[in-house]
């Protein structure tokens, strides 16, 4: 008899399954692949922020999110995963050929609740193609992401307007570093809104800067955290 969990993962997948297979993989940085599917909308179609998941093993799914949706092909939609870390995700990524079929669950698209209009993004690499997504829609905002030190010029060429840090120590310092000299230095002027994805950790130490030393409140700030310190992988 199948265990409960796999009765209830083909349950959930009968419902939201969307057929997919692989057009392309590339590799815009060490420590990121660019997955291009073609694959069945949901109701309402695929959206910049959407957010799916896959069967990377029989019981166990991961959650990615839709950075761009094709201009002329409304069911070719772009992924960006990082790859660093070990664990179910990237073992299922890296498995992937060009042609590869599979499924992935996504129901309508529910975007972030953002708030303001001069918004603050930061993040680390497993966040970039979130961070991405809605920052396309933003009003100039200001986008900073911690990535590994090798990732760090190859991604710069390709989002100019984004800050990349090279990661330093402790996951989060080095951008908790830029955070505390952009505020001493009043970088932030009118800013009224923030979205922080990635560490929980770091999310907790970022959300303290910007409430205590630019009284931005808890309400305007937006928090999703993808993973901690001892439960790391992807």
């Amino acid at each position: 008899m199948p265990q409960a969990p796999a009765v209830i993962a083909n349950l959930v997948e009968s419902v939201l399954g969307r057929p997919a297979h692989l057009l392309d993989a590339s590799e815009p940085a060490p420590g990121f692949l660019k997955l291009e599917l073609h694959a069945e909308p949901p109701p309402g179609g695929w959206h910049p922020g959407h957010e799916i998941q896959v069967r990377a093993t029989p019981t166990q799914g991961r959650r990615y999110t839709v950075q761009t949706v094709g201009g002329t092909d409304s069911e070719r939609i772009g992924i960006l995963a990082a790859t660093e870390a070990e664990g179910p995700g990237t073992a299922w990524i890296r498995r992937l050929r060009v042609g590869s079929r599979t499924t992935v669950l996504a129901g309508r698209h529910r975007p972030l609740r953002e708030h303001g209009t001069r918004r603050l993004y930061l993040g680390d690499g497993c966040a970039l193609g979130t961070l991405d997504a809605y920052a396309q829609g933003s009003d100039a905002p200001i986008v900073a992401v911690e990535v590994p030190a090798d990732a760090v010029e190859p991604l710069a060429d390709r989002r100019p307007r984004f800050r990349f840090l090279a990661a330093a120590g402790a996951p989060g310092d080095a951008l908790q570093s830029w955070l505390e000299r952009a505020v001493g230095d009043d970088e932030f002027r009118n800013l009224d809104g923030a979205v922080l994805l990635g560490h929980a950790q770091s999310i907790q130490r970022q959300r303290r800067v910007l409430t205590d030393s630019l009284n931005l409140s808890r309400r305007a700030i937006t928090t999703r955290p993808y993973w901690a310190t001892g439960r790391a992988g992807l």
